[in-house]
């Protein structure tokens, strides 16, 4: 992810550490004094900064001890607990946004970076009584356009009723508009891109001499800087209609706007086609313009439209030859069941499915092989992959019956007709545990998905036959959902204020139309994990349970990709998110908490959290929200976690959808850690008790030790650890609170060809060669339906 915010110069940090009182309005407080500065800033520049996941941020550049005036003061000069005690935190301002990042995370930074010259329009504005200053900003209950002059009236939600505000833009660039209050001291800004198109333009032209070409052109390279390619080609014809002496001057900008556009138009067709929206892909290559178009973009078209059209004729090929070969199939036996298992081929093939011919394809008209050995490869390759073919027919068609079994041990209730599959499963040549884990992957979904439009939200109730509690979730798949492709997944928690359809509209929507999540190509759920009338998270096991059964759930209805899994959540939603990502961290592949809150059990959570990427979204004037979260965040960027803490200036209680692309370009850089080999948690909840590969049951006493006051938990207990580590010699080491604990292991994790020992608590409890476990590995898939999370061992110690 590249994120694209430009510098402004850093002013002393201002953070008052006074807590509000709750007597007054909760969103809104008026304070007649500016705040204290956290610290004095030594060094202040222009730069970029790259982290370690390949995200890069541009803006000012600031070393800090703390991310509040408390916590700085209480770090200078102390070390011990700190592994970098000289500036464990890195501040990058872009002028709407403070950007917090852990120094240790930084694989580059470039200070004194020469940045391009912008276009900036300066808009004058009267102010008047600004002597208050605003303290707290929350929710608004309306919001009206600007006005040509850049002027808006906000209405905010209090205690005492709406209060509307007016404010006024001041500066505008192509990254962001500056805005502050008229009547008060409050400050902020907006992307340009979030302000409508015709009010920008109207702001623009009231800023400008229209008269004057050369600042009519400063408005078009405006455009340009702003990525907003169309509103600056209708502006150069505007330019060249009305002065028509500039056509060659302006000749360059527009060589530079097609080649721009032209990218543009490109990235996002590369996009469609990553996501698997291949006839939106295959129709806009029809229509990609080509005139004045580069010729190496015009090659990277060509490319494309001709792997789409090999791909077709691929799928044509296949299904011709599948039929040619069949008929020349003596057996009838096997001709008959060749013929119902070419059916589904022909039902299910396409462009994403094509891969698992590859082999039979490439081998096809090889006169060595005979017409059943080339049929072997095309039905073992459809089950298990191309990677995985097989030349024996009987065994090809072996797979399938074993592909119907496992579906039927994977869908089946009766344990003792359970048993008798697996049997039957073991029996046939040719199908080990191996090959059963090679045809997970390709499986067709465990449960049923509801009949349902794919691009409108649509609700699901968990079916578990042993769910403790009713469980649903609602869905919005994406553009072109096709079961045969592998889709990342976000699970957004509501706030508590909103529905779960809003939510997912939020990800999903944009003005009636697919927004992020549905041109991307990721599966949104938001489970309902509040219970009815809920207003606030209170870490409660209810919450816990309703997500992990939805993420089960909705793995074994649709294609995820479980690596690929994202927690997040606005409000409440962010409360539950940091609780439940510290508590079941192997789930995720990062957590988005926006405007959220951490919780006591965070305090000793936080460590549990250190294979996880975090995106933390707030406000500067959301309540004390910043000074709140401090306590956990410091620390978690103090020890170098993969932390990125954005902190809109000037800003409140929002949803922020001003930074869904920077989401977005983030997860395309995180990736699960699906087989750590040393685990340290802490436990303080018995719900909080499986991480990764090892899980730990029947704690004392002291784990549920927690009492509610003023409808708040307070934990009584100090945590349980545990702690799980993987040594040379192929030996477990396991140190538990529990009585109970359970292995589930693989050959990622340890040599199955030699000796495994596992001590616990200092005890041998275990001292020998693994098998393979088809039982124990079908039984953990059913339970999590995590395709890309397999283990075939499972360990059982009392």
């Amino acid at each position: 992810m590249t994120v694209r915010l430009f510098p402004e110069s850093v002013s002393c940090y201002r953070r008052s550490n006074f807590l509000l009182n709750r007597a007054h309005s909760r969103w809104l407080v008026f304070f007649l004094l500016a705040g204290l500065c956290v610290f004095s800033v030594n060094l202040s520049r222009a730069g970029e900064v790259e982290l370690k996941n390949g995200t890069i941020i541009q803006g000012e550049l600031a070393p800090i001890l703390g991310l509040t005036d408390a916590l700085a003061a209480k770090l200078q000069g102390k070390g011990p607990e700190d592994p970098d005690p000289k500036a464990p935190i890195t501040m990058i301002d872009n002028g709407i946004i403070r950007y917090f990042v852990p120094s240790r995370l930084m694989v580059r930074f470039n200070n004194d970076q020469e940045l391009s010259r912008l276009e900036t329009f300066l808009l004058k504005q009267q102010t008047r009584s600004r002597n208050h200053m605003l303290k707290e900003v929350g929710s608004f209950s309306d919001v009206t356009d600007f006005d040509k002059y850049g002027r808006r009236t906000v209405t905010l939600k209090t205690s005492k009723g709406a209060l509307a505000l007016l404010q006024g833009v001041t500066e505008i660039t192509p990254s962001y508009l500056k805005v502050i209050g008229l009547k008060q001291q409050w400050e902020l800004g907006l992307r340009t891109t979030s302000v409508k198109e015709e009010i920008l333009a109207a702001m623009l032209k009231n800023a400008i001499d229209p008269l004057n070409p050369n600042e009519r052109i400063s408005v078009a390279r405006f455009y340009i800087q702003a990525g907003l390619y169309i509103p600056a080609a209708q502006a150069f014809a505007d330019i060249e209609r009305d002065f028509p002496e500039y056509k060659e001057k302006i000749a360059a900008y527009v060589k530079d706007l097609r080649s721009l556009h032209s990218q543009q138009l490109l990235d996002e067709l590369q996009q469609r086609r990553k996501a698997g929206q291949h006839r939106l892909a295959q129709v806009a290559i029809t229509k990609f313009p080509t005139k004045n178009v580069s010729q190496a973009i015009l090659r990277q078209i060509r490319e494309i439209e001709e792997d789409y059209l090999s791909r077709n004729d691929q799928v044509e090929k296949a299904l011709f030859r599948l039929g040619e070969l069949e008929a020349e199939m003596k057996d009838q036996k096997k001709k008959n069941l060749l013929q119902a298992y070419r059916r589904e081929i022909i039902n299910q093939l396409d462009i994403e499915s094509i891969d698992r011919l590859s082999a039979f394809l490439n081998l096809e008209g090889d006169d060595s092989l005979s017409v059943q050995e080339k049929l072997a490869m095309a039905y073992s390759g459809w089950i298990l992959g191309s990677a995985h073919v097989v030349t024996d027919l009987d065994t090809a068609l072996n797979f399938w019956t074993a592909r119907a079994q496992v579906l039927e041990y994977l869908r089946n209730e009766d344990k003792q007709q359970s048993d008798f599959l697996i049997e039957d499963l073991e029996k046939l040549e040719g199908v080990s545990t191996q090959v059963v884990k090679q045809m997970i992957p390709l499986l067709p979904p465990i449960l049923d998905a509801p009949v349902r439009k794919n691009d409108e939200v649509f609700s699901i109730q968990v079916t578990d036959e042993g769910a403790e509690v009713p469980v649903s979730y609602s869905v919005l798949l994406p553009i072109e959902y096709n079961p045969h492709h592998s889709y990342p997944m976000i699970v957004a928690l509501r706030p508590s204020h909103m529905s779960a359809k809003s939510e997912l509209n939020w990800w999903g929507k944009y003005k009636n139309g697919p927004g992020q999540s549905q041109r991307r190509g990721y599966i949104v759920i938001a489970p309902e994990y509040l219970q009815k009338g809920q207003e606030a998270y209170y870490d409660n096991e209810t919450a816990h349970y309703a997500v992990i059964q939805s993420l089960r759930d909705v793995r074994k209805r649709f294609n995820v990709d479980s690596d690929r899994v994202f927690l997040a959540g606005h409000g409440t939603g962010g409360d539950a998110a940091f609780d439940i990502g510290m508590s079941h961290p192997g789930l995720f592949a990062g957590v988005i908490p926006i405007t959220g809150k951490t919780s006591a059990f965070n305090l000793h959570y936080w460590e549990n959290a250190k294979h996880l990427s975090w995106y933390i979204v707030g406000g500067e004037l959301d309540r004390d929200t910043l000074e709140h979260n401090s306590l956990v965040v410091n620390r978690m960027m103090r020890h170098g976690y993969d932390v990125i803490y954005a902190e809109y200036k000037g800003r409140g209680y929002e949803n922020y959808y001003e930074e869904i692309h920077n989401l977005f370009d983030w997860m395309e850089l995180q990736q699960r850690l699906k087989y750590p080999k040393e685990i340290e948690e802490k436990i303080l909840r018995p719900m909080d008790n499986r991480f990764y590969w090892a899980r730990t049951e029947k704690f004392p006493a002291k784990i549920i030790q927690t009492k509610v006051v003023n409808g708040k938990k307070r934990i009584q207990a100090r945590p349980s650890h545990f702690n799980v580590s993987i040594k040379v010699g192929n030996v477990i080491y396991v140190k538990s609170g529990g009585k109970i604990n359970t292995l589930w292991l693989s050959p990622e994790l340890v040599d199955y060809e030699k000796r495994l020992m596992v001590r616990i608590d200092g005890k041998r409890k275990f001292n020998d060669f693994l098998r393979p476990d088809m039982k124990a590995m079908l039984d953990d898939f059913r339970n999590r339906g995590d395709r890309q999370k397999l283990f075939d061992v499972r360990l059982d110690f009392f």
